[in-house]
Formats: C-alpha cells, sequence, structure tokens
C-alpha cells in the first residue's frame, strides 16, 4: 500500500495542480543493536520481493546522508532511496481536486448524523443538511469512526482508540539541509526526523502513551490538544541524543494532535459483517498518509468488483469480533499498540493486554498446571506449558531471533505427541451448526463448498469454502450429522468471516437454520500412537479403524459423559481422535479429566496450533 501510495503522489500535483510538497528524499532506519540490525535485515528481505530498492548500510554511510546525525552509538542501518516525503493537508486538498474533476461531489462542514438502512443494506445518509441516498457508505472519518459506526439504525463496530501523539516544528536552520536528506526514524530511541519548510520535525511513539476521548468526542473539527512538554520530554532527551544540533535550534511549536489506534497495530478496512454496503478505512496507526492511497485503491476495487486484487486479510474489519470493541478493552490495548510502533517484534510476541476476553472451561485447569498463553481472535490458547522448577519469568521475557529458552519444552511436547500421547484444548476453532427441513442446507453447502458433502451420514469431509471465482474464503472440515444437519469446524479467526459469508449466501426464502455454536462445545484432541487405547478404555467400545474408519463421526459415551461427539481426524496430522464434548459436561466430570487422571504418562501437553505449525490448522 506504502509503494502505491508514493507512486499516486508522485503523478498527484500534475493531475491535479494542487502543489503536495513531494519530494523523493529517501528514508534512513537505524539500528542501535544486533537485534535490531537482524530486523532491518528481515524487512530489506520482505521489501526486495516486492521490486522496493532497500539496503543495509554502515554508519559511516548514514553519516554521509544525514551529517546532523549522531552515529558513534549504530551499528547499522536500512536505507529506502525511493521513498518520499509530502504535505499531508496539500496531499488531503490535492485528491479532493482531482476528484472534483471527475464528477465527484464534495460537501465540506457537513456532519453525517446517521446511516439509512434498509433490508440489512446501506440506503443512504442523514446528514445536518438533510438526506443523501446512496448504494455504499464508506466510513473514514478517523478518530471519530467508533461513534459513526454505533450512530447507525443496525449499529457497527468498528474497534479503534484515539492517542495523543506529539511533534516537535522548529525555525528553518542558518544553513539549510539539501532538498534530498533523508527521513531518519531511529527506532530504539522511539523518534523519528525529517526536514520540514527549511526546519526540523521531529517526534516520536512514547512507553506510555496517553489515551483519549474514551468516553467519545463530540468535536467535529481536528483540533490540536495542549502541549505536555513533561510528557515529550524521553522523546526530546532521544532527539537530543540522535541529532545534537536540534539544541540550538528554536522551537516554532510543539503539536499535540490526536490519532486513532486499532487492537493489533493494523488498520481496519472492507465491509461489515452485520450491514451490507457499508464500507469501514480507518484506525491508520499514525501510517494514514503513508498507507492511504494504496488503502484507498484497494477499497474501491473491494466496492466495484466486489473484492480486492490483493490479499487483504489481515486487513479485513472482519478479523475482529464483538468483544475486540468495548471502550475499555480498546483504552487498554492501545496504550500497548502505540509502543509496539518502534518495538523490537521478535517472533512469537503476544499483547499482554486486553487478555482473557474468551477462554476455554479447561482454562482454569490448565493454567494450574503451567500453561503459558497466547491469544487468537480474543481466544485464550495454551502455546506451551512450563515444566516444574523452570524459571517461568525468564520463559515470558524469553524474545530472541535465535532459540528462544522454550524451544526445548516445545520439542519435548511434540516428541510426546509423536510417541505416546498428548491432549490438545481445541475449544476456540469456529464451530457452526447448518440445518433444514429439506434439502435447503445441502443445497447451500455444495454450492459454497469445493469438495462433495453429500455423503452418508457419519462422514467428514475436509474442504474449501469458495468464492464465485473459485478462490478460497475459509477452510473447513464438514460433518453430517442427520441428513439434513450440518457441523461446520473453521479456524478460529474465522469466525465472523465464515459466518458473514454462509449469511450472506444463504437463499432469502428458504427455511435454513444457522447457528453459531463455538460456545456450546468444548474441543479436545487426542493424537499420538496411544490415543486410540486410551479412547477404548474410556468408552468401552474398539476404535479401530475397522470399527471406527478416518474421518467418522459419531456421538458416544465417554468417561461419565454422555452424547460426545467423537471424530477420527485431528487437525495436527497425527492419528488420534477429536471430542466435542456439550459445554454442561465439562466439569469435573467430564471426559477430560479421565483422561488426564487415569491414562498419560505424563502432564497434560499444549495446543500444538502456536508452535506446532508444520501439521495444524489455526
Amino acid at each position: 500500500m506504502a509503494d502505491y501510495s508514493n507512486k499516486l503522489y508522485q503523478q498527484l500535483e500534475a493531475e491535479s495542480g494542487v502543489p503536495t510538497g513531494y519530494k523523493r528524499t529517501g528514508s534512513i532506519l537505524l539500528a542501535q543493536t544486533q537485534d535490531r540490525l537482524i530486523s532491518l535485515r528481515r524487512m530489506v528481505s520482505r521489501l526486495r520481493m516486492k521490486s522496493i530498492p532497500c539496503e543495509i548500510i554502515t554508519p559511516r554511510r548514514v553519516g554521509e546522508l544525514h551529517p546532523l546525525i549522531n552515529i558513534h552509538d549504530l551499528v547499522g542501518a536500512m536505507y529506502v532511496p525511493e521513498d518520499a516525503v509530502v504535505s499531508t493537508a496539500d496531499i488531503a486538498l490535492a485528491l479532493v481536486t482531482a476528484a472534483r474533476s471527475k464528477g465527484v461531489q464534495v460537501h465540506e462542514h457537513t456532519a453525517v448524523n446517521h446511516v439509512l438502512v434498509d433490508r440489512g443494506h446501506v440506503s443512504g445518509v442523514d446528514t445536518d443538511r438533510g438526506q443523501i441516498e446512496c448504494e455504499y457508505f464508506v466510513n473514514c472519518a478517523g478518530q471519530w469512526a467508533y461513534e459513526l459506526g454505533l450512530s447507525n439504525e443496525e449499529p457497527v463496530s468498528i474497534p479503534l482508540h484515539a492517542c495523543e501523539h506529539f511533534y516537535l516544528l522548529t525555525r528553518p536552520l542558518r544553513t539549510p539541509l539539501p532538498d534530498n536528506t533523508p527521513t531518519v526514524v531511529d527506532p530504539d530511541g522511539r523518534i523519528y526526523i525529517r526536514s520540514w519548510q527549511g526546519g526540523i520535525l521531529s517526534g516520536g511513539f512514547e512507553k506510555n502513551p496517553k489515551p483519549i476521548f474514551t468516553e467519545g468526542r463530540n468535536q467535529l473539527e481536528i483540533q490540536n490538544l495542549q502541549e505536555d512538554w513533561d510528557h515529550f520530554e524521553p522523546l526530546l532527551t532521544a532527539l537530543l541524543r540522535r541529532m545534537p544540533s536540534l539544541e540550538a535550534l528554536e522551537i516554532l511549536r510543539l503539536v499535540n494532535c490526536p490519532e486513532s489506534f486499532t487492537p493489533d497495530m493494523r488498520c481496519v478496512m472492507g465491509e461489515s459483517p452485520t450491514l451490507l454496503r457499508y464500507f469501514t478505512l480507518a484506525g491508520m496507526n499514525s501510517q494514514g498518509c503513508s498507507l492511504g492511497g494504496g488503502a484507498g485503491k484497494f477499497l474501491a476495487e473491494w466496492m466495484v468488483y466486489g473484492y480486492p486484487q490483493d490479499n487483504v486479510w489481515p486487513l479485513d474489519i472482519k478479523r475482529f469480533g464483538a468483544l475486540q470493541s468495548s471502550r475499555t478493552f480498546l483504552r487498554h490495548r492501545v496504550m500497548e499498540v502505540m509502543p509496539l510502533i518502534y518495538d523490537l517484534k521478535v517472533p512469537r510476541w503476544d499483547f499482554q493486554t486486553g487478555r482473557q476476553l474468551r477462554t476455554s472451561p479447561l482454562y482454569d485447569r490448565l493454567d494450574a498446571q503451567g500453561a503459558r498463553w497466547m491469544e487468537k481472535h480474543g481466544f485464550e490458547r495454551a502455546k506451551y506449558f512450563v515444566p516444574p522448577g523452570k524459571d517461568l519469568l525468564a520463559l515470558d521475557q524469553s524474545k530472541t531471533f535465535y532459540k528462544p529458552d522454550w524451544f526445548d519444552i516445545v520439542g519435548s511436547e511434540v516428541k510426546c505427541c509423536k510417541e505416546a500421547v498428548c491432549v490438545i484444548d481445541m475449544s476456540s476453532f469456529t464451530k457452526f451448526e447448518i440445518s433444514s427441513p429439506g434439502d435447503q442446507a445441502l443445497n447451500t453447502l455444495q454450492y459454497l463448498l469445493s469438495n462433495d458433502v453429500d455423503v452418508p451420514v457419519g462422514h467428514i469431509v475436509h474442504t474449501g469454502m469458495l468464492n464465485e471465482r473459485g478462490g478460497y474464503e475459509n477452510d473447513c472440515s464438514v460433518v453430517r450429522l442427520q441428513k439434513r444437519s450440518f457441523f461446520i469446524i473453521s479456524p478460529t479467526d474465522q469466525q465472523v468471516h465464515c459466518w458473514s459469508w454462509l449469511k450472506q449466501h444463504l437463499p432469502s426464502d428458504s427455511d435454513l437454520f444457522l447457528e453459531d455454536v463455538t460456545w456450546k462445545y468444548t474441543a479436545l484432541n487426542l493424537i499420538g500412537p496411544r490415543a486410540m487405547d486410551v479412547l477404548s478404555e474410556l468408552s468401552y467400545a474398539p476404535m479401530t479403524p475397522d470399527h471406527f474408519p478416518s474421518l467418522f463421526c459419531k456421538e458416544m459415551s465417554v468417561g461419565y459423559a454422555n452424547g460426545i461427539r467423537v471424530m477420527s481426524m485431528t487437525h495436527t496430522g497425527e492419528p488420534g481422535f477429536t471430542l466435542y464434548i456439550p459445554i454442561e459436561v465439562s466439569g469435573s466430570k467430564n471426559p477430560a479429566p479421565s483422561i488426564w487422571a487415569q491414562h498419560l504418562m505424563s502432564p497434560l501437553h499444549p495446543p500444538c496450533s502456536t508452535h506446532y505449525t508444520s501439521i495444524t490448522r489455526s
């Protein structure tokens, strides 16, 4: 998106006739540590895959490109020569001018009260100047997007929250820097520096951000907030260290303006899962200008063609559930997200705030056995179990690009999966039931799924859920429970997307019944060479392939519990079974404690979905 934005802004001045301040200066990302340099090398590899020129350079080369930068504590840097700077206000004016020349109407100083809805889709907009009919609506209201989404006749959840963001402006230097002087980002110092109108614009993303407007915001125009020099002081110290000559410059002002951030540091875009033709593009995490052109292109394709020309699932608003849109959750999460913009992100890092939104009925039992947790779509999932005597704090803080402290722990768990038997809590997986009085459920699934699901009752089909182009919308397993009833299992983070896709394609005049039953079942994977023996002992039933063939499902009694859906599949590729246990029997008499207490040679082992990635879905 940034590359497309760069190319768009480069030609925008000629197309609109409005000066945009576009200058190709290049950018430099500094590294104070070897780990940061590793991170930059990884970034270079990714950018080169997209044919974006970039390279790792020495500290000496940094000094040649930007003579005011202190290079004495650097170990290297990344240089992107084709990066550019613009004036954001002028870019906005140029875009409006170019749009008007193509027939677009722009109504300034017009407040949107709410979006009008007719039969589940957008029909118009109510403003303080009257109503406007429209087929599509795009909520790109930035820090107001959350409130605007809730103001509709059918509310739309847009997970973002504003924080104060500070940057410093100086008066011109006595000897101005050349126009091609690169922008400098020092992520270890949490700061950025660029030329601005002959002077310097510099700011950063502090460790202790200040969330704002949690109670909502009534002011409908962008206004700067009060200066806070005490809060800015750590960033100012880092700026003076990186650019000592800044101390001699006259400060014009300290700007404090609100920026909106999302729960995972990626913008939200796409069509609402609850209201058709209601699109969102917001929560740019202080990258609105650099990503705006590309994001706008993807959204326009989405609206015109029904899908963007590239994979934008990581940005799709349907990656979030309703629980990730509460005011308190968002306030706490963005206080962690804003510093992460410059934090060193090593493999397997996890958010620490806004946790335990969703937990398995087995959460407390797993936690007591040493589970360390990661979060997927708001759901807590065990990533490994700490053996007795291990330093828990050291394991939690093990952040490295090299072999982590927990590596051997996970290795022993994988070995147990392959050589003995393990139990994996897979309750986070998405689960739907679809049924109908006639053949509507079967016909709908036959239309949406790539594989034939008209199989005998009790059989399981692994399949893709496709779109009209033959592309994947979802990966799922479908169980035929009865002649006209099906059970669908999908990855955890596909819950909202899969539900939305199914709902959009249900016949409007049918008696189809679709229910999200994710919360109704505890799901256990029993895997490994001894899985068959364990389940046979607990159920007093033969579990050999002759009696229980692969990809088969039937209800059984396991331990003290009746009505357990036992399936001869595991999601891991290992031999074993999956048990779907009704939530009402997920207490002390449930099959899980029976398995753990009576039949496992070692303590409960963890979900494979985090570290056992070569043989599982998530």
